[in-house]
């Protein structure tokens, strides 16, 4: 029998922590996805979105190398040239790690180094052995350097710019990565029972939405590649998808 209890405290961890977005979280999604059409153009939101098989190898060892292999095709799909940005596993995560709402901690495990000659994507080294948020985290560190490399926005005129790097990833057809690598139980450092993990910026309940306006942008009302997201992400993308076509 399913425990109500517990059902209430996953979706409440589903929810946290949040980050405000301006104007409220749908007119943001909206307005949000349409300066990223209009910045990078419509064929891009109509690629084939990108499901985990089709990505990650199926002989994936979890090693650097092979790391470093699928951060090279998550850069190709998201248009990132070869070695514009370079690329170090040395980053330390537990270093940058701080408590966050109701138990749950929001762990960074990537970061974009602007550099004198040329800019610097750091993962964790413990990344390599889970792919999905390998992918994930990369596909928003290459997006600041698509975003802030690029010139595109500052941080001083777009305090949403964590946010809106996330959805960048909906945008370039890596969303159901950056959803399904959003929220973790791993456990706790002193062994005792297990601890929930947030990663990015928007929640699983942020991105269903995204992911809900993203297939209504391309036209899809039934969308079969929603069955590759996490159960609670997917049901909640199917509400919004029908409410938007009522």
């Amino acid at each position: 029998m399913r425990n109500p209890m517990g059902v209430l405290r996953r979706r409440a961890e589903l929810k946290a922590p949040r980050e405000r977005l301006p104007g409220g979280r749908r007119r943001w999604i909206r307005s949000s996805m349409d300066w990223l059409v209009a910045e990078f153009g419509r064929d891009v939101l109509l690629r084939p979105i990108v499901v985990p098989s089709e990505l990650i190898p199926a002989g994936y060892d979890g090693g650097l190398t092979a790391a470093e292999a699928l951060c090279a095709r998550v850069a190709e799909r998201m248009d990132l040239p070869s070695g514009q940005c370079a690329l170090n596993f040395g980053l330390v995560a537990g270093d940058v790690r701080r408590p966050a709402y109701r138990g749950v901690v929001k762990e960074q495990s990537g970061r974009w180094v602007r550099g004198a000659e040329r800019n610097e994507i750091q993962l964790a080294p413990v990344l390599a052995a889970d792919p999905v948020a390998l992918v994930a985290i990369f596909a928003h560190e290459a997006g600041h350097e698509l975003l802030l490399g690029g010139r595109r926005i500052s941080p001083a005129h777009r305090p949403d710019h964590e946010p809106l790097t996330d959805l960048l990833t909906v945008f370039y057809g890596l969303g159901i990565f950056t959803a399904n690598a959003a929220y973790d139980r791993r456990p706790r450092p002193n062994g005792r029972g297990k601890q929930s993990l947030a990663r990015g910026y928007l929640r699983e309940a942020a991105l269903s939405e995204a992911l809900a306006h993203y297939a209504r942008l391309r036209g899809e009302r039934h969308p079969t590649w929603d069955r590759h997201l996490d159960p609670p992400v997917r049901r909640l993308m199917r509400n919004h998808l029908a409410i938007l076509h009522k």
